[in-house]
């Protein structure tokens, strides 16, 4: 057993590096309102694990025995408005009980519900862990998140969701960084792409584009042509991606960072059970050696010193934090500090 906690995240930051100015479309900073993604669920099973599953204890007689080769798990998957029957989306399984791990599993057909409780989906199919998990009596090892996974295209859906765009005459775009300068240039941008004054700031976070009657194609046609317009953001539109149950990061490796030093204190804990006679010699049950199972402790302690020269990006940052040992998690907690104390423009996005 290993656990790993951080003992000090200290972020100290000086001047802001300034980002060059870039064009960027319509689309890559915004959204179309009442298109965002809505979240479905159920309860299901995952059948055929190998012992990892949960564990139950046998029904007097006999009548399901304890083996552990299934698990109850909550499926939960994203979707789009405007998606018809019959389209596939990837849903995620986690489990509810004491399951060890879903890998080599296969969920059986679990319907999906919005939150109306209706049925929008049906999920099944074999589980991606999205870690692993390996162990005896006396010790184990786990990596990552073997608990819960993925099914690529493993929803169907049932039902059209519902399609409310352009439903009142208008259409929002709405900023995912809200900023007045940026809002502002989105709607000039907009209206010179339209050829027509149709787009006004509403706020620091939403514009509204009224859809003329005789709009081509309509509300379709009008986002279709207004997402694709180019404009200059107030602020950076770019994003650093984090997989928290992974450790994965995905960034752009010219993100600028402000010159920043870091301090880090890595804790390890590791808990080793090595089966071993607990006295001075092995007793006897029954005409059988009992042995008990030992725990041995042991502690590790690192300090590590991170500092990014001005003129560093967010790559550089990550590379540091590899090179000095740091693990996938304690990473995403050093990006986590560093951008809520301003160290880079970006957006950060925890999937």
């Amino acid at each position: 057993m290993i656990a790993r906690a951080s003992v000090t995240l200290l972020t100290a930051l000086l001047l802001a590096a300034p980002a060059l100015a870039q064009q960027v479309r319509v689309k890559d900073i915004a959204s179309v309102g009442g298109m965002a993604e809505a979240g479905f669920s159920g309860f299901g099973m995952v059948v055929g694990l190998a012992g990892t599953g949960d564990s139950r204890p046998a029904a007097p007689g006999g009548a399901f025995p304890s083996g552990r080769n299934s698990a109850m798990v909550m499926v939960t998957a994203r979707l789009a408005p405007g998606l018809r029957a019959g389209s596939r989306v990837d849903v995620t399984v986690a489990a509810t009980g004491d399951a060890r791990s879903l890998a080599g599993g296969t969920l059986v057909p679990t319907a999906l519900e919005g939150g109306d409780r209706r049925i929008y989906a049906v999920a099944e199919g074999p589980v991606s862990a999205a870690g692993s998990w390996a162990g005896g009596a006396s010790a184990s090892v786990t990596r990552g998140s073997p608990s819960s996974g993925t099914i690529p295209g493993g929803a169907t859906i049932e039902r059209d969701l519902p399609q409310t765009l352009g439903a009142e005459g208008e259409v929002r775009f709405l900023l995912r960084r809200p900023d007045f300068t940026t809002a502002r240039r989105l709607a000039e941008a907009i209206n010179s792409a339209l050829g027509r004054k149709l787009a006004r700031p509403l706020d620091n976070a939403a514009v509204a584009v009224a859809v003329p009657p005789d709009y081509p194609d309509g509300a379709v046609g009008l986002v279709a042509t207004a997402e694709n317009a180019l404009l200059t953001p107030d602020r950076g539109g770019r994003a650093v991606v984090i997989d928290s149950r992974t450790g994965a990061v995905v960034a752009g490796l010219d993100i600028p960072l402000a010159p920043l030093a870091i301090s880090h204190g890595d804790l390890t804990v590791r808990v080793r059970e090595t089966p071993q006679v607990s006295q001075p010699a092995p007793f006897s049950s029954g005409g059988k050696t009992v042995v008990v199972p030992r725990s041995s402790i042991e502690i590790d302690e690192a300090d590590h010193s991170v500092t990014i020269p001005p003129g560093g990006t967010v790559g550089d940052l990550l590379t540091a934090l590899s090179k000095a040992g740091m693990s996938a998690l304690d990473r995403i907690a050093v990006l986590q500090a560093v951008r809520a104390a301003g160290g880079f423009d970006a957006e950060l996005v925890t999937r």
